[in-house]
């Protein structure tokens, strides 16, 4: 019985409670909302989001869709 607690707290402080040395994503976005104002239909225009990893791993964007 005592083996199986053992055991069990060993698992649970492994996959369950936060380390300090685990790589994690973050990111940084300069302005994130930006207002259109009225734009002529056929006009394009352009804006550039400007984004950043501060984390220490590789950043994926997925799923970007206008709102």
């Amino acid at each position: 019985m005592k083996k199986k607690i053992i055991v069990f707290a060993v698992f649970f402080a492994l996959f369950f409670l936060p380390s300090q040395g685990v790589a994690k994503q973050q990111v940084w976005i300069d302005n994130p909302v930006f207002k259109f104002e009225l734009i002529p239909e056929g006009v394009k225009v352009p804006h550039a989001f400007i984004i950043k990893n501060t984390g220490d791993t590789l950043l994926t964007i997925t799923n970007v869709l206008p709102p």
